[in-house]
């Protein structure tokens, strides 16, 4: 199966991209700062892993093969679901997926504002 990677990847990622492709998965990354190479990429591909970067309709009606679009965090938001089932690709997402990651994001603002953090970051700078 032919995967679009829509997002940046390190090192540790790409490796496990490769990883996949003894199990029959061609993962090719596609940064946000390269829409042709995103677009030649998904004139091929049959599943799209979506983080950011919108799924507009054009993009859905350029990828002839694609079958799933799935959305790498919770919401569908940035893709054109009715797009997706009007060619009928299935759209899915991760629900939760981020989760620990936003409570620790959230507790850590809330330990750099009591430690006044910005403030004695840009009195340092």
């Amino acid at each position: 199966m032919r995967v679009v990677f829509d997002d940046r990847a390190g090192p540790a990622i790409v490796a496990r991209f490769a990883a996949l492709a003894e199990k029959g998965l061609s993962v090719t990354v596609c940064p946000p700062d390269d829409p042709d190479g995103k677009q030649a990429a998904l004139a091929a591909a049959e599943a799209l892993w979506h983080v950011l970067t919108p799924v507009t309709a054009a993009a859905i009606a350029a990828a002839p093969q694609l079958r799933l679009i799935q959305k790498i965090g919770s919401g569908v938001n940035t893709i054109d679901v009715a797009a997706a089932a009007a060619h009928g690709i299935a759209v899915c997402n991760l629900p939760g997926s981020n989760a620990r990651a936003v409570a620790e994001h959230a507790l850590l603002l809330m330990l750099a504002t009591l430690r006044r953090l910005p403030k004695l970051d840009a009195a340092l700078r």
